[in-house]
């Protein structure tokens, strides 16, 4: 899956209402720009960012491969460009709290690729149509989308959920490329939406391993209480459904080594001997700080796992 931004200030109220992307192959000079000439990168249900008036107010979804297509009637009337062009179908998915890029352009700097970007140095909006978007950055507008507008409650004009939307043809096209196993699918998928910006939410909390105080964010691990594979699409980006472990504690809480109670107190498994609780340095003495939210995902992981 591949992610552009589209800046559609003069065209998006006819491409909105047309459920269309359109951009020109050549100006009348007869020159060309990657910006065009970018529209025939998108495939069916890439992702693309829709920008208006400095705000991302529609996410779309590529109903099919980009194709050469003469200007579609709808725009005859604003008589900007030449008449051959690209032209991709697509859903849009409307935002009921649009986001404006200047509240998070120091994060959207850092996050994007440094070619072919859509907002320069000074964080303005660079000259042209359609630019690519880093899967990081792609993460970055999901979380933001996410935390503005309410995703997994089904905030949006349209009454489709985003999130289950992209997660679910993630899915597809693993299904028709490659045969993988679950446990395979569900790491592509939470590599590519959503699992480093659950990460950056819990930092933004805490910035340490619950049980051990490791600081280093390149040995933090973001865990799930509820497994990714047990969660619906809210629980999988719900902080509350998650802590900060270094690798040794996230792996035994994976595994369901250990959990812990209702105040927070640790529970082992009695298969860990001492040898090995001390080498993967856990004891009965160890606990952590819940909130209501998270003792109800810590029932579920210890009735799953700690009890089996």
């Amino acid at each position: 899956m591949n992610y552009f931004l589209v800046f559609q200030n003069k065209s998006f109220k006819e491409e909105h209402k047309g459920g269309y992307l359109w951009a020109p192959q050549k100006n009348e000079t007869g020159q060309t720009f990657h910006h065009w000439t970018d529209m025939k990168m998108i495939k069916k249900k890439d992702i693309i960012f829709n920008s208006f008036n400095g705000k991302l107010v529609s996410v779309l979804i590529a109903k099919e491969d980009c194709k050469e297509h003469e200007r579609p009637t709808g725009l005859d009337q604003l008589d900007l460009w030449e008449k051959d062009g690209w032209l991709v179908n697509a859903e849009y998915i409307d935002l009921e709290e649009p986001i404006t890029y200047k509240d998070y352009m120091e994060d959207i700097l850092r996050l994007q690729d440094k070619k072919y970007a859509p907002f320069n140095k000074s964080g303005r909006g660079n000259t042209g149509y359609l630019f690519r978007v880093s899967e990081d950055l792609a993460n970055f507008f999901f979380e933001i989308i996410k935390r503005t507008n309410g995703i997994s409650s089904g905030k949006f004009q349209n009454g489709n959920d985003l999130q289950e939307k992209i997660i679910k043809q993630i899915e597809n096209d693993l299904d028709s490329a490659i045969t993988l196993d679950k446990t395979e699918k569900e790491t592509i998928i939470k590599s590519r939406i959503g699992q480093s910006a659950f990460k950056k939410a819990l930092l933004a909390k805490e910035k340490k391993c619950r049980l051990c105080g490791v600081t280093d964010e390149h040995f933090l691990v973001a865990s799930h209480i509820k497994p990714w594979s047990e969660s619906n699409n809210q629980e999988r980006l719900d902080i509350n459904n998650g802590l900060l472990l270094c690798p040794n504690h996230d792996a035994l809480f994976d595994k369901g080594y250990i959990s812990f109670d209702g105040e927070g107190k640790i529970l082992i498994k009695e298969s860990l001997d001492v040898t090995n609780k001390a080498l993967l340095n856990i004891n009965e003495t160890m606990e952590i700080k819940m909130n209501e939210q998270q003792q109800n995902y810590m029932k579920w992981h210890r009735e799953k796992f700690i009890n089996n």
